[in-house]
């Protein structure tokens, strides 16, 4: 579950005035302070612990004796024992971050218009205006940043038109919206919502008193929240979490509503000042209405209050202990004021910095979480200084521009930048076209691929493609099949040995023209025994499309030997169903080349994020980078992996059985050659590519044999022939895989050409 409970008040309401004089309110700084620390554990703690049953009600929700249980101290963490559950309790309970923004931003706005003596009816226009300067700005600031990072890291697809300008709007209620971009960012809506009903709420305040209406709009909010809560949970609706969260303004309005009341005391106690509660029962009653809070959110009726008194308790604890603080000077408190004044930017960058930068889990060791924790919350500062200043820059240049030209001609003007920027940003994208073409929009062999109801796609036949992506540059030839390669007539000569190739990219062969690959070879070294090769493996095939195929052709052309290019990441390519293949590869899909595409980037964003993003967050996540790892063909190699000894397996072997049983019909010999990764056969230095973060050494991650002593035993199991062809792979002079990507290059492809022969031959 995503859950971001995460929000945060904005930085005007923060300006409170305490007097008409407007002195700022030291501590209700250093509250908000408290409550991003709070947000941000929270975050930190679910990224790494996962999120906590407690105060999260959903329609799967377990027992209450398992929401209990979850909180069971963690152990065999060694010398982090002690501060992981530390980190985790207060992370857990970090949430009622949220309450204390809602009570500050009630009481901040609240206490601000009682310092003006404001009347009961408060001028809508200007109060509106008021309100969307302060926080659209920095909130379109954010959007921009984020949709950098998304546009950057590849997901480009989440940018739907329609979603993207909603929630530019502040437009967050629907599923679909609630958590959109950055799921932290709910609570924006929210904040939207309160300050659009707030002149009603302050008008009532002051018409009839505060107590009156506050209390009775605070009482139906607990009745409706609770009602939904109970005919949601009921429902089995997923939409129970956005409601106890606040997607609907009435659900979090006690919150508010108490911060507006505390306001309304506060300012009746300066104009009275002899009136002084006792701090300690006040104390007290919070430390209750707190723990009784916590209590409550165990269970789902008690939730329809849970919120309400545990903001309102901690608020109250925490002013009594900051207030105390009022007028001093020290670097811890100047600090806390700092992020309590900038929470607005903070929050807003907090979250999606954290999901970046902190992977899920423990699995780097609790020293490298602490490590990643620190940078995400320093970066989140800079970058919260960074969009300040930049959106204030944006602000105040448009603000001179409406003054020299009028609003049409600085909109214009504004255009007439875009435009240029992005001119810019497509001249980059020509660039890397021309220079360095990336594999998007699916596969790179896309455009000489099309599908096929019975082997799930082939070449186009009878075509001729040019391909040029990630270091390629080759021919595909395909003839009237759709195989690369000569066609032969199903009758042959007399005495002629007839061979069939299945495989995948490896046979068929990617990276080299289709002339230059092993079976087009092998056919010449075995000229004088009259050989005729049928290379009928085609990119991307596994072992579901090896057994199609050979049912399909073999029983026709009645091959005397059946080669399998077997790969390692066979295992994982018969979990695919061909569908999935297709979808992959981008069937159906606009053209790579159209003016879309061009305009989407596809290229440079997928450059930025290969040589910039995955090598940045490789290095500060100490995990390999995907596309790296993907390459290197490493999950093959994970010891034990379920994939390769279990599931995959299980299908390999009886795909293969399909093949075995095909061949002795037609008294064929089937020749598994085993097609190895580059990293069980060249050094590492060798690849471009290589995740620097993956260890080949330690044998408790990573076993170099394992997919080869699987596939021989099931060529034992099966009575099928198996030649690896490792040995000879690394006994090249120089690395005979393309060093910016995963096959072989032509050298390669006469090494393998010439083993097979000699295989073949018996020697």
């Amino acid at each position: 579950m995503q859950k971001d409970v995460l929000p945060q008040t904005a930085p005007h309401d923060a300006q409170t005035s305490g007097t008409p004089g407007g002195e700022r309110w030291q501590w209700l700084d250093l509250i908000k302070a408290v409550a991003l620390a709070l947000v941000f554990l929270n975050h930190l703690s679910e990224q790494l612990f996962g999120y906590p049953y407690a105060a999260n009600p959903t329609a799967g929700w377990p027992t209450l004796a398992e929401r209990i249980a979850q909180w069971r101290p963690l152990a065999g963490l060694g010398a982090w024992t002690v501060p992981a559950n530390l980190l985790r309790y207060v992370g857990w309970a970090g949430d009622q971050g949220v309450q204390l923004f809602l009570v500050a931003s009630g009481l901040g706005l609240t206490i601000s218009l009682l310092a003006r003596d404001a009347g009961a009816r408060l001028p809508l226009v200007p109060f509106y205006r008021r309100r969307a300067a302060r926080v659209y700005p920095l909130w379109w600031g954010a959007h921009l940043v984020v949709v950098a990072g998304i546009v950057l890291l590849g997901d480009a697809s989440r940018l739907r038109g329609s979603m993207l300008l909603a929630s530019l709007a502040g437009l967050r209620a629907t599923p679909g919206l609630f958590y959109y971009l950055a799921p932290a960012w709910w609570y924006v809506g929210l904040l939207l919502q309160l300050y659009l009903a707030y002149p009603l709420f302050w008008y009532l305040a002051r018409r009839y008193g505060p107590w009156r209406p506050l209390l009775a709009i605070g009482a139906a909010s607990l009745l409706i929240r609770g009602i939904g809560l109970v005919w949601l949970y009921h429902q089995q609706s997923a939409y129970l979490d956005a409601w106890q969260r606040g997607a609907i303004l009435i659900t979090r309005l006690p919150e508010f509503l108490f911060g507006m009341g505390l306001a309304f005391w506060l300012h009746e106690r300066r104009s009275a000042p002899g009136v002084r509660p006792r701090a300690a029962a006040t104390a007290w009653l919070a430390a209750l209405a707190y723990a009784l809070g916590a209590a409550c959110a165990l269970t789902l009726v008690g939730m329809t209050v849970a919120p309400l008194l545990t903001g309102a308790g901690l608020f109250l604890l925490l002013m009594g202990w900051l207030r105390r603080y009022e007028g001093r000077r020290s670097p811890a408190l100047r600090l806390g004021q700092w992020t309590g004044a900038h929470s607005y930017p903070l929050y807003l960058l907090h979250h999606p910095l954290l999901l970046f930068l902190v992977p899920a889990g423990l699995a780097g060791g609790a020293v490298q979480a602490g490590a990643r924790a620190a940078l995400a919350a320093g970066a989140t500062a800079g970058s919260a200084i960074l969009l300040e200043r930049a959106t204030a820059l944006a602000m105040n240049t448009w603000r001179r521009l409406v003054q020299a030209r009028g609003i049409p001609r600085a909109a214009l003007r504004l255009a007439a930048w875009a435009l240029a920027v992005l001119c810019l940003l497509v001249g980059g994208e020509l660039v890397v076209r021309w220079r360095n073409p990336q594999e998007v929009m699916g596969w790179g062999e896309r455009p000489s691929l099309e599908e096929d109801a019975a082997v799930g796609w082939r070449l186009k036949p009878g075509l001729t493609t040019h391909l040029r992506w990630e270091g390629y540059d080759y021919w595909v030839t395909a003839n009237a099949l759709g195989f690369p390669g000569p066609e032969y007539p199903v009758a042959r000569a007399p005495g002629t040995l007839r061979i069939m190739t299945v495989g995948d990219a490896f046979t068929s062969a990617e990276g080299v023209d289709t002339d230059l690959a092993w079976p087009r070879l092998l056919e010449g070294l075995l000229a004088d025994r009259r050989a005729e090769v049928l290379n009928l493996a085609v990119t991307g095939y596994g072992p579901n499309q090896y057994a199609a195929v050979v049912s399909k052709y073999a029983p026709l052309y009645r091959p005397d030997v059946i080669l399998i290019g077997f790969f390692v990441n066979d295992y994982h390519d018969a979990l695919w169903t061909d569908d999935a293949f297709r979808a992959s590869i981008g069937f159906g899909r606009a053209d790579a080349n159209s003016p879309a595409a061009i305009l989407s980037l596809a290229h440079l964003r997928r450059l930025v994020r290969l040589r910039l993003v995955e090598p940045l967050r490789a290095r500060l996540s100490g995990q390999p980078a995907p596309h790296g790892y993907l390459l290197a063909s490493l999950a093959a190699l994970e010891s034990g992996s379920p994939v390769v000894t279990e599931s995959g397996r299980a299908i390999v072997a009886e795909r293969l059985a399909e093949v075995r049983a095909v061949a002795g019909q037609i008294g064929a010999r089937v020749v598994l050659v085993g097609i190895p990764a580059a990293v069980q056969v060249c050094p590492v230095d060798a690849l471009a590519y290589y995740p620097r973060q993956a260890d080949l050494g330690d044998a408790a991650r990573f076993d170099l044999d394992q997919p080869q002593r699987v596939t021989r035993e099931l060529a034992q199991e099966l009575g099928l022939e198996y030649l690896d062809l490792r040995e000879a792979l690394r006994a090249a002079p120089e690395c005979p895989y393309q060093r910016e990507n995963m096959h072989w290059t032509a050298a390669g492809h006469r090494l393998v050409a010439a083993t097979v022969a000699q295989a073949l031959s018996g020697e």
